[in-house]
């Protein structure tokens, strides 16, 4: 490949000012010339666009008077970039060292229309404690399938689709499908696996690359069934209208749908029963424990017990027990490899180099 080609990166923020601030930090720093950032702001306050001031060369888009409006703020930004990549991140999706040469590498290969990575989502050392590929698949029926996309794994593979907070597109890729589809509304679930399919389906390939990897600081994700309703109707809205517009209304994507529903359903009545048993140990435990300070409060050797006393000790036992650790000290070349410490542990009161110790 020739020339580097000139990147857009789009970040997509509302009403994070604190962590926008720590997402430019790193994007700005990049040592990449060609490069333009994009900051499209959907916030309900001002508070942002201070922000954005601090740093000099950002393209500011405003975008207001709208609510749960991703497709709408990516594609503001799409229309505003002029890079041959177009790559997005959240607010709060701050970049890891290798993020921008993976990223570029991945599209010397022309049949690639779309890369993404590695979302980090628990701190270190957790976030490496196991390896293995991500799941991120789309079944012939619609059902999409997102796992172990924080796990390090061995190299670049080709997926159906990417994770919204750390994907890119070639522009002529975009150029040829279109948009994000703005029907995608709420919470605006399927908004990027939509994009992503449309992309493989006009025959660009979409890869993964754990290289190119975000922390993600601010995961907004709750526990299955945490959410409001509204949340909970516009997920399943969403998913519903992803499998009927990507692969029909045919008895494949009901079967699957049925299925998914009936998985939902299952995981609801799970815990449902795990809140109605956890409320039961909940008061079954204020009930012991009642019980216990009240037995602490009528009985002296409880309340002796509770507080077990702390022997003092004479000052002769201190003064013939004082253990003295010094600072190590370099040793002169010749002497060592490095930093060594010399220890002599004798008996008796002597002082010795590198630790005294009085018996």
């Amino acid at each position: 490949m020739g020339e580097e080609p000139v990147i857009s990166i789009i970040i997509i923020t509302c009403n994070r000012p604190f962590l926008l601030r720590h997402c430019l930090q790193r994007v700005t720093a990049l040592p990449y010339p060609d490069k333009e950032i994009i900051v499209v702001d959907s916030s309900t306050n001002n508070a942002s666009q201070p922000i954005v001031a601090q740093f000099s060369a950002i393209l500011y888009v405003r975008l207001s008077g709208q609510r749960n409006n991703m497709p709408q703020a990516r594609n503001k930004g799409i229309l505003a970039s002029s890079g041959n990549i177009i790559a997005f991140l959240d607010d709060d999706s701050m970049i890891q060292p290798e993020w921008l040469p993976a990223l570029l590498a991945a599209y010397h290969d022309p049949r690639v229309g779309a890369a993404g990575g590695r979302v980090i989502r628990r701190p270190e050392p957790y976030c490496n404690q196991q390896k293995g590929n991500p799941q991120l698949r789309v079944q012939p029926s619609g059902v999409v399938i997102a796992k172990d996309i924080d796990l390090p794994s061995t190299g670049k593979i080709e997926v159906d689709h990417l994770i919204g907070c750390n994907m890119s597109f070639r522009r002529q890729a975009l150029e040829q499908v279109g948009g994000f589809d703005i029907n995608y509304t709420l919470t605006n679930l399927r908004e990027e696996t939509d994009l992503c399919i449309r992309v493989k389906k006009a025959g660009w390939r979409v890869i993964y690359d754990p290289a190119i990897a975000v922390l993600h600081v601010s995961a907004r994700a709750r526990p299955f069934f945490g959410d409001f309703p509204s949340v909970q109707y516009s997920n399943g809205r969403n998913s519903t209208y992803f499998a009927i517009k990507q692969f029909g209304l045919n008895p494949r994507t009901c079967l699957g749908l049925s299925a998914d529903i009936g998985r939902s359903i299952q995981r609801a009545f799970f815990l449902s029963g795990l809140f109605m048993f956890g409320i039961i140990a909940q008061l079954a435990g204020r009930a012991i424990g009642t019980w216990a300070g009240i037995a602490w409060m009528l009985s002296q050797k409880r309340r002796a017990a509770a507080a077990p006393r702390i022997p003092s000790r004479p000052l002769e036992f201190i003064a013939t027990n004082k253990l003295t650790i010094p600072a190590p000290r370099l040793l002169r070349s010749g002497q060592s490899n490095g930093l060594l410490t010399k220890y002599a542990t004798k008996r008796g009161s002597s002082t010795h180099e590198g630790i005294s110790i009085w018996r």
